[in-house]
C-alpha cells in the first residue's frame, strides 16, 4: 500500500506497471491526469500555499493517510483523473467530522439535497456523508454526472461547487466559455473562480509532497475490512475488550451518530483497519452478553419514555431492543430499565 505521499504506479498502454513518478524532490517528469494548465493563477496558489499554508498542508498530507488508499483504488478503477484523490483535501482538509458554516458534511463536503440522490442514509443513526466509503462513491458519481453533463472536468469541478444548476446559467450566457474563460470574464461566484485553480494547487502538491518540501512519512495507508453486525455494538466496550484503540474505530465509523451501532435490523457494517480484524472478530464471536454499556433507570412517577430518550440521548428503539417487555403506556413506578450509554458523537 502506497505511503503518504506515494503515487500508484502508472500503467504503461499494455496494462504492466511502469516507473513510479520521482518525490522528495529527485528530478524526473511530473505525471498527471488532468492536464495541469499553464495558468498563473494556478502557479500564485501554489506559491502563496508553500510561503503561507505548508503547516496546513503537512496536517493534510498527514490525516489523508487513513483515507488515501480507498479513495485511490475507486478512482483507478474508475479510470477517472488520479488528481480527484485530493478534492478531500480542498474541501475539508481531510478531515470526516468536517462540517461547513452551509451545513456541508464530510471529506467531500456534501449538502444534504446533493447526498440524498446518491442513497447516503442520514437519520438518527447514521450521516453517510461522515462515511469515507460512501462518501468517496458518492461524490465521484456526482463528479461523473457533472462531466457527463459539461464535458470538461474544470467545468465538472466548478459545478460540484457552486452548483449544476448555477453553472449551467452562466453557460447559457456564455455559450462555447469553458472555466478559464469563464474566470477571466469573471462570470463565476468568486468562490468557484478559486476552487478550482486552487484544487488545481493542491493536488500538485500534495502528488508530489517531497519535491515541494514535505515531510513524506512511510507508514501504509491502511486497507479496511468490512464487518457486518448482529447486534448492537458499543464502540468503547469494543475497543476495551479488543484492545484496538478507541480512536482507530470512531475514525472509520465516523457516520455513527452514537459511540454505539444502530440495532441488527439495520445491517450495520463496521469497518476496521485489516490489522486489527481479527481480533475485532474473536471479541465478537466471543461475547457472552451483549458488548453494550448500561445504564440502570428506575422508573420514578411521572417518567415517561420520551423523557429518557431526552435525558439519555438513545433513541426509543434501542431503549425498546433491550427491554421487549416494556409497555411504553405503563411504566410502573420502582421497575428497572436498561438504557445503554450512549453520549452523542462530537463534531470537534
Amino acid at each position: 500500500m502506497p505511503s503518504p505521499g506515494a503515487l500508484e504506479l502508472p500503467e504503461q498502454p499494455d496494462g504492466t506497471p511502469g516507473p513510479l513518478p520521482a518525490v522528495q524532490g529527485h528530478a524526473g517528469e511530473e505525471i498527471y491526469g488532468l492536464d495541469i494548465p499553464d495558468e498563473q493563477i494556478v502557479d500564485r496558489f501554489l506559491a502563496g500555499l508553500l510561503a503561507q499554508r505548508k503547516d496546513w498542508l503537512q496536517a493534510v498530507l498527514a490525516r489523508s493517510v487513513r483515507y488515501r488508499a480507498v479513495i485511490a483504488a475507486v478512482v483507478t478503477q474508475r479510470d477517472l483523473p488520479r488528481e480527484l484523490r485530493y478534492l478531500p483535501a480542498v474541501e475539508s482538509g481531510f478531515q470526516a467530522l468536517a462540517v461547513s458554516r452551509r451545513g456541508a458534511v464530510g471529506l467531500w463536503q456534501l449538502m444534504r439535497n446533493t447526498a440524498s440522490p446518491y442513497g447516503l442514509r442520514m437519520d438518527q443513526w447514521v450521516d453517510e456523508r461522515r462515511d469515507f466509503m460512501r462518501s468517496t462513491e458518492a461524490s465521484l458519481d456526482k463528479l461523473e454526472d457533472n462531466y457527463a453533463q459539461f464535458g470538461d472536468w474544470y467545468l465538472a469541478l466548478a459545478a460540484y461547487n457552486c452548483g449544476v444548476g448555477r453553472l449551467s446559467a452562466i453557460l447559457a450566457r456564455n455559450p462555447g466559455a469553458d472555466f478559464w474563460k469563464l474566470r477571466k470574464k469573471r462570470e463565476l461566484p468568486r468562490e468557484t473562480a478559486a476552487f478550482v485553480p486552487q484544487f488545481l494547487a493542491v493536488a500538485r502538491i500534495l502528488s508530489y509532497p517531497g519535491r515541494y518540501g514535505l515531510d513524506v512519512g512511510w507508514d501504509a495507508s491502511p486497507g479496511w475490512a468490512r464487518i457486518p453486525l448482529d447486534a448492537c455494538v458499543d464502540l468503547r466496550m469494543l475497543s476495551r475488550q479488543s484492545g484496538v484503540p478507541l480512536e482507530v474505530l470512531s475514525q472509520g465509523n465516523a457516520e455513527l451518530n452514537f459511540p454505539m451501532t444502530p440495532p441488527a435490523s439495520y445491517q450495520y457494517v463496521l469497518k476496521v483497519p485489516q490489522d486489527y480484524e481479527q481480533a475485532v472478530k474473536d471479541t465478537l464471536d466471543a461475547a457472552t452478553v451483549p458488548l453494550v454499556q448500561f445504564a440502570i433507570h428506575v422508573v420514578k412517577p411521572g417518567d415517561t419514555l420520551s423523557g429518557m430518550v431526552q435525558s439519555y440521548h438513545v433513541p426509543l428503539e434501542i431503549i425498546m431492543q433491550f427491554n421487549p417487555r416494556l409497555s411504553p403506556r405503563a411504566l410502573p413506578v420502582g421497575s428497572k430499565v436498561m438504557i445503554p450509554i450512549t453520549p452523542p458523537r462530537s463534531e470537534g
